[in-house]
Order: C-alpha cells, then structure tokens, then sequence
C-alpha cells in the first residue's frame, strides 16, 4: 500500500508540473542549457511523451511486469538497490557543489563516471546477483524485440523534433565556426556520459532491480524522479519555480518515457535511441 501511494503521489507530482506551469502564464520550456537554443513552447514537451506513453502501451507485446524476486535473491536485490538509489541521491549533491567552482563543468562528466559507472559497477561487484532483464527479455518475440518500440520512438521523436508544435528549435550559428570533426567528437562525448551512462544506471541497472522488488510503475516513477533530481544542478539558470517546474516536465517526462520503453521491451538500443536524440539530433543539420 505504501509503495502505491508513493507512486501515485510521484505521477501526481509530474503531472501536475504542466498544469501549474500553464496556471502561471509559463508556457515556453528553455529545455536546453545552449545559450542559442531559445525556449520551446510547453506542448513542444508534453504532446510527445504523452503520445509516446501511449504508443508503447498500445503497440505489442504485451511483457508481463518481472516476476518479483523471493528469498535470498530479494534481500540481495534490496541490498543493491539500496546502495544504487544512494548513488543516485549523492549524485545532485555533487553536481551542485561543482557548479559553485570555477572548472565545475570540466569536473562534473567526470563525477559522473565516478560515482554513476564505477559506484554502480563496485556495488554489483561487491553484491552479486542478477536482476532479471535477461530473462525477462527472452519472454519478447524476436520480432517485436526490435519492432516494438518503433512506433513510439518515431512518433515520439517526430512531435518533439520537427512537428509544428515546437515552433522554431533555434539559432546553431553558435556551433557553425565548428569543424565536423569537433562536431562529431563533442556529439560523440555527449552520447556517451549523457545518454549511455545515463540509461545504463538509471533504467538498465537501477529501474530494473526496483521492478523486480516493487513492480513496474512503482520502479518507473521512482527512476524517473531520481533521474530528474539528477538535473538539479541547473538550479540557478532561472526563477527557482520555474527550473522546478522544468526539470519535473522535461527531465521527469523523459525519465517516465524511457522507463516505459524499457520495461516493455527490454531494448537498450531503443532508449539509447532516445535519449541521443535529445543531446545531439538539433546539431546533425550542421553536418549537411
């Protein structure tokens, strides 16, 4: 009952960021820390994750939740997630400390490998046991394994990216004296301490042990705020509402998108996918 009430209490939390951010008059999200990148309208956001949600809910197979764990196999899954949720907590805490230094930006990726990569890598050393995705990816149709997600993503990625809803993404003439080959390094360098490290711990690693031991949408909304917690850094950017308002809607829409995406077909690629195009997608225009 307890963990029903805080997952309920998490979706409400997300759920109502929009609604008040409309109530407010906010309607624009400055969803990217890029100078040049102006603000994309509110429904830019919203529309997409929640027509994404929607898509993987409709678009088979039907993946039953992960069987919950039992036994000596349940204390060392809460064992795990135990030390994993307080790497996930710790984690904020450092990044607004390395704000307030003058080279925090030049630190803060390496923090994350730290304390996100080789944190969790010691915790599974340290407390062997497996979490299930393994198998439960076996219950996915070949097929549908890599199909399955489709629908969603490009829907998705399509409203997000280049619908009328986003109005104008922005001015790139701050990245324009760039060399492709920078270009392509910084976008590779982005990918992998954002958008693959980000989705390894968060849904591959964390989200996974607390379905195995609360259920799929308790596990899902807990690594979705955890996940938007992350970005709290970018306190100080604006109007402490408002950067509260932003990381609930952005960061927590897409910490709810890519948990729904994984626990119903177990891709990696398929988050990978999403989450990359959000870093670096804006900046492969420059390329042609």
């Amino acid at each position: 009952m307890r963990t029903r009430v805080l997952t309920i209490a998490g979706l409400i939390l997300i759920a109502a960021a929009p609604i008040l951010s409309l109530l407010l008059g906010r309607t624009e999200l400055a969803t990217s820390a890029d100078e040049e990148a102006p603000p994309v309208p509110l429904a830019g956001v919203v529309v997409p994750y929640l027509i994404g949600l929607l898509l993987i809910r409709l678009v088979p197979p039907r993946l039953p939740q992960l069987e919950p764990a039992a036994g000596a196999g349940r204390e060392v899954l809460r064992r795990q997630a135990r030390w994993l949720i307080g790497l996930a907590l710790i984690f904020p805490v450092v990044g607004l400390l390395l704000k307030a230094t003058p080279d925090g930006e030049l630190f803060y990726a390496l923090a994350k490998v730290l304390i996100l990569l080789a944190g969790a890598w010691l915790v599974l050393r340290r407390i062997p046991g497996p979490s299930g995705a393994r198998e439960h990816r076996r219950a996915v149709p070949r097929l549908w394994y890599w199909l399955g997600p489709v629908p969603a993503i490009a829907v998705w990625g399509y409203l997000y990216f280049y619908s009328p809803l986003i109005g104008d993404r922005g001015d790139l003439s701050g990245y324009e004296d760039w060399d492709r080959v920078t270009l392509a390094a910084v976008m590779l360098y982005t990918f992998l301490t954002a958008s693959v490290l980000e989705e390894i711990f968060y849904r591959v690693i964390l989200q996974t042990r607390l379905e195995s031991l609360w259920g799929r949408w308790p596990a899902i909304t807990a690594t979705a705020l955890l996940f938007a917690l992350m970005h709290v850094h970018r306190f100080g950017d604006g109007p402490f509402l408002d950067i509260t308002l932003l990381i609930l809607i952005s960061n927590g829409g897409l910490g709810l998108f890519a948990g729904y995406l994984w626990s119903r077909y177990r891709n990696v690629w398929a988050i990978l996918v999403a989450h990359g195009a959000i870093n670096s997608l804006v900046l492969l225009p420059l390329f042609v």
